[in-house]
């Protein structure tokens, strides 16, 4: 399998993933597109851009990168002037959760499945992440200019939530709902197949209707 997104500009992107480690194996160009295969072992990544740019949303969550030394990266990271923020200590990541951004915009996490031998042992207070990747979606629809409406789902007695909608969710069957996260998070607990959605157009209703 090889994890694929389109870049603005495949040079930038490039340079981000070959801090993380990834070597350009082979590439193509030509007059409206270019394209660049990057492998790290046995992951592949591969970025396409395309003239002109594809308008893609910045994502809540890009890719997910296991690591063997997670503070090593960061160093690395950051002597090259990419920020990084510790998300903590997850139970997928005893040895640390980092939280990235690509040129894009998009969330990039990494994490260390194994704490080494050099590290501390955890205290209680620290096990757990600060990553939530409702904020995430969040904070990608307030920076595409955000939502007008307030949050759509009521209480247990019918009574309307009075807080402003943050995310929209859909489900397989097309419904959508524009929802606070506090409602968003019991909605993705509760209801079986619920995904966070783009909070333009209808989601899979509306693409069902154009193929009617």
């Amino acid at each position: 399998m090889v994890a694929a997104t389109y870049v603005r500009d495949i040079e930038a992107s490039r340079g981000f993933y070959e801090l993380l480690g990834f070597g350009e194996h082979s590439s193509g160009q030509a007059p409206s597109s270019a394209w660049s295969s990057l492998r790290h072992g046995t992951n592949r990544v591969l970025l396409t851009s395309t003239k002109p740019p594809l308008e893609v949303p910045a994502l809540p969550l890009l890719f997910y990168f296991f690591f063997d030394d997670v503070d090593l990266v960061v160093r690395e990271l950051e002597a090259a002037g990419i920020p990084a923020e510790h998300m903590g200590y997850p139970a997928h990541a005893p040895g640390g959760e980092v939280r990235l951004t690509d040129p894009d915009g998009n969330t990039v996490l990494i994490g260390q499945a194994e704490r080494s031998a050099s590290q501390r042992p955890l205290r209680d207070d620290e096990a757990g992440s600060r990553f939530s990747l409702l904020r995430e979606a969040a904070a990608v629809v307030a920076a595409l200019g955000g939502m007008d409406s307030q949050c759509q789902i009521t209480g247990q007695h019918g009574e309307p939530c009075p807080k402003k909608a943050q995310v929209k969710l859909a489900d397989p069957a097309g419904t959508s709902v524009r929802a606070c996260l506090d409602h968003a998070d019991e909605v993705l607990v509760t209801v079986r197949g619920a995904f966070i959605a783009q909070p333009d157009g209808q989601g899979i209703a509306e693409f069902l209707a154009c193929r009617m």
